[in-house]
């Protein structure tokens, strides 16, 4: 501590204990202030929601005792008039009802914290105040509020509290910048000065000495003035000691320069290997500093990976048998842990009876030569089809791929515009676009059907990237072509499998595919959907007197006009003749399937003309809705939509018979259905 002390300057011991002592005074009442206020305000928030949940809790009493949940759910709505409550619950024993405030994100408390929050009344969590206030309806009872309050306002409270401390914190360290500019000015500036000025006359570290500034009239302007005069006289004998000084260093600044600006690493060396001489430029490529190589042994610190090979070579050189010229061998460098590629030319120095090593730093061409003959195999070997070509649309290279995709033989192609291989009709269709993504991200990506040699199209996903060269600024394009036939192929396979040939809606297994994983939904999302059964009146008619070829076409303008009736959420799909299917997903509201169903009927009782017949059709739909925690399956759900149907054609066709009510509170079933 006593040296600590010691090695404080002049203005740091005069001004430190001041600003300490101020210092320690304001942090101490910043922080009895802040916890009193803080301590005030929680204080303030719990009376403030207690308040108000009494009076709630007295005109809860009646729907209570009545078990009234629909009155309790409005009376809790009075608890919009406190912005910051999230959440509150009324409990007797089980849930009653439920106020939520979709404004504020609620967080649930722990257990433990629940637990403290009912024996204490309130519990303070980070985010989340947390009360249970009792409610007194009748003897012994045990009703109780759970309230959810955002601390979001305290947090603001404690934050505008900091910026105010901060404030203060900051006029505290204005005056004390103050109190130490007026001691630096009057006492520590003059002799700051007077010292570096006898600091630089004994180190000598300075071409001119410096010269304090006499500012005052006291002992110490008396002390730097004559210290000034002595300074003058030693200035002039030093001018004549650096005039002689020069002559001799101009030799030596020119030879240093001379080797500082070599790129490559030199080192002198003697017969021993040991280096007595070496440049900067040895950290750039070897990663050694120039002081920590001199007195180093030459192989160990070049680290080579075959140490006894090069140790021979090496011993070859110090025998003026041979020299190095561009000796390759690769190293590894301890100090960034890589390994390098260097290139060693050796030359004896004669009069010195040593030897001058120049070394090169070859790891970045040797990588670059590896990964333009790593790039040429991806680019020969790539199952996808490449191009590149010039900005202008001049072709440079294609890949072998690229014969065997497109039909064309290199050699028919390079130095030919692209356009030659493309329909320029199709192409004049995405040229703009295309165009656009390339000055604007210099890349797109689509698909594209490709002109063969043998006058065949293929389906290519075509990935077009423009690649500019940051030095020169010149620009290529390279084009990667997919073939796009297996992929294709198996679309529509999976297509025919999951739709109806006749008419192109989802069949009986992509229907009930669907339905299964709308179920499956329901356990997470807790919403309703509804399956509307439709079967045609008169269609029997239809086939009897017209045949099965006008049925057809009378299907076709059935599955159209339905699907025209549906949104984009929802789906329609043919079960079997003439019955369709038609989901209806995500329903909070009766009316909205009713609209749609009269909008179906609407829609297919319109007249068609068919090879100059006029039909008129039109159709009876059962309407089932399908609740959430009913443990259903699909065939449950299609038998009771399908019975909802009979049961419109029965009591006269042309309407819509709903099987079960829609619910807005859905509660879970334990029983499995009928």
């Amino acid at each position: 501590m006593r040296h600590w002390i010691n090695s404080l300057s002049l203005g740091q011991r005069m001004s430190l204990p001041i600003m300490g002592f101020i210092l320690l005074v304001f942090l101490s009442f910043q922080v009895v202030t802040y916890q009193t206020f803080i301590k005030k305000e929680r204080a303030n928030l719990v009376s403030r929601i207690e308040i108000l949940a009494q009076g709630v809790g007295m005109n809860l009493t009646a729907a209570i005792l009545f078990d009234d949940r629909i009155a309790a759910q409005e009376i809790l709505s009075s608890f919009k008039a406190e912005a910051s409550i999230s959440l509150v619950e009324l409990n007797d024993g089980s849930l009653l009802a439920k106020y939520i405030n979709d404004d504020i994100d609620y967080i649930r408390p722990t257990e433990q914290q629940r637990i403290i929050a009912k024996q204490q009344g309130a519990y303070f969590g980070n985010y989340m105040l947390y009360l249970e206030v009792p409610i007194a309806y009748a003897t012994n009872s045990e009703a109780s509020l759970f309230i959810a309050v955002s601390l979001e306002h305290l947090h603001q409270l404690q934050i505008t509290q900091l910026q105010y401390s901060l404030f203060l914190f900051l006029l505290y360290l204005i005056v004390c910048g103050y109190i130490v500019n007026r001691l630096q000015a009057w006492v520590t500036k003059p002799i700051a000065e007077l010292n570096k000025a006898m600091r630089s006359i004994v180190h000598d570290d300075t071409k001119q000495y410096f010269t304090p500034t006499v500012t005052t009239n006291d002992e110490l302007g008396e002390l730097a003035s004559c210290f000034n005069e002595m300074q003058l006289k030693l200035q002039e004998r030093d001018k004549k000691i650096r005039l002689t000084l020069h002559q001799f260093s101009q030799e030596k600044v020119f030879a240093d320069e001379v080797v500082a600006t070599v790129q490559h690493a030199l080192l002198v060396i003697d017969k021993s290997a040991t280096i007595t001489l070496a440049n900067d430029a040895c950290f750039d490529v070897l990663g050694v500093p120039q002081r920590s190589a001199i007195k180093q042994n030459f192989v160990t610190l070049l680290h080579p990976q075959q140490p006894e090979r090069f140790k021979q070579q090496l011993q070859l050189v110090l025998s003026n048998k041979q020299h190095f010229n561009h000796y390759v061998i690769k190293c590894h460098c301890s100090n960034t842990n890589t390994e390098r590629t260097l290139n060693i030319v050796s030359r004896p120095l004669y009069h010195q009876k040593k030897f001058l090593f120049a070394i090169e730093d070859i790891t970045k061409q040797h990588l670059a030569q590896k990964q333009q003959r790593l790039a040429a195999n991806v680019f020969d070997s790539s199952q996808d089809a490449i191009i590149v070509m010039t900005q202008s649309g001049i072709i440079e290279m294609v890949n072998p791929a690229f014969e065997n995709l497109i039909g064309f033989e290199h050699n028919e192609v390079i130095g030919k515009h692209f356009h030659s291989l493309v329909d320029m009709a199709s192409y004049r269709l995405i040229e703009n676009h295309v165009r656009q993504h390339l000055n604007t991200r210099n890349l797109w990506q689509g698909e594209y059907h490709q002109l063969r040699r043998d006058g065949s199209t293929i389906p290519l996903l075509l990935r077009v990237h423009r690649l500019t060269d940051p030095q020169s600024r010149e620009s290529q394009v390279a084009i990667v072509a997919s073939d796009l036939r297996f992929i294709k192929e198996n679309e529509r396979l999976e297509r025919l499998a999951s739709h109806d040939s006749l008419t192109n809606l989802p069949n009986r297994s992509k229907l009930h595919s669907h339905i299964q994983n709308l179920l499956g939904q329901q356990q997470t999302t807790q919403t309703i959907f509804a399956v509307l059964f439709i079967d045609l009146d008169g269609f029997k008619d239809i086939n009897d007197t017209y045949g099965h070829d006008v049925g057809d076409s009378v299907l076709k303008i059935v599955a159209a006009r339905m699907s025209r009736t549906i949104r984009q959420a929802d789906i329609v799909g043919r079960l079997s003749g003439d019955e369709f299917i038609t989901v209806l997903n995500h329903v909070a509201d009766s009316s909205k399937v009713e609209q749609t169903s009269e909008r179906i009927l609407l829609k297919l009782q319109q007249p068609m003309s068919l090879d100059e017949k006029i039909i008129n059709l039109g159709a009876s739909i059962g309407c089932y809705y399908v609740h959430p925690g009913e443990y259903q399956n699909v065939d449950d759900i299609l038998r009771r939509a399908d019975k909802a149907m009979y049961e419109a054609k029965r009591t006269g066709k042309g309407k819509v018979v709903i099987f079960n009510p829609l619910t807005t509170v859905c509660p879970i079933k334990t029983k499995q259905p009928r």
